[in-house]
């Protein structure tokens, strides 16, 4: 080992997405790994397509609140967040309050770097404290074991399969001090 180093990289920075990250979106939503599990690898998203679905986001006129990931000053990722109804269908008490993320890094050679961890641990601390949420879950494909890993080293807990037993809820709870 002499000789070797480790590196840690803490130049992740997490924003609010805005009309110019359109076109990154669009070609990280045309690349196959991604939509892999984020999409359909049949089906790349155009501009347009892209600028439909989020500009409502962004604006605030959709309650799911989009951001960008970046690496440096360079765009890596995306990720987004949203409040669950009080009637849902995972089980959850009409008490709890509990919100849903998505992600992913829209660069495949900087997947199984550690970023994804990094990113989804900066999240979980934004979202426990800048909301009243209890619960935050996921639901990835079952599949998709990169990222599920990504999540256990995170904190989130394995809860159940759902929809036909393609995708896997999982949730962190988050402790109220």
């Amino acid at each position: 080992m002499k000789g070797e180093s480790i590196v840690i990289i803490t130049n992740i920075n997490i924003r609010k997405m805005t009309d110019n990250d359109y076109e990154v979106m669009a070609k990280w939503l045309s690349t196959k790994e991604v939509l892999e599990f984020y999409g359909d690898v049949n089906s790349p998203f155009t501009i347009d397509q892209v600028r439909n679905k989020y500009e409502p986001r962004i604006r605030g006129d959709v309650l799911v609140s989009p951001f960008i990931v970046e690496l440096g000053s360079s765009p890596i990722g995306f990720m987004q967040y949203y409040k669950l109804e009080e009637q849902n269908d995972f089980g959850y008490s009409t008490n709890q309050v509990v919100y849903g993320i998505d992600q992913f890094i829209g660069v495949p050679n900087l997947f199984n770097k550690g970023y994804g961890t990094i990113m989804v641990s900066t999240f979980i601390d934004f979202i426990s404290s800048n909301t009243d949420a209890d619960v935050i879950i996921l639901d990835p494909e079952v599949s998709n074991v990169r990222a599920i890993r990504c999540y256990e080293k995170c904190g989130f807990l394995r809860v159940k399969k759902f929809n036909n037993e393609s995708n896997l809820l999982m949730e962190f709870k988050i402790s109220k001090a």
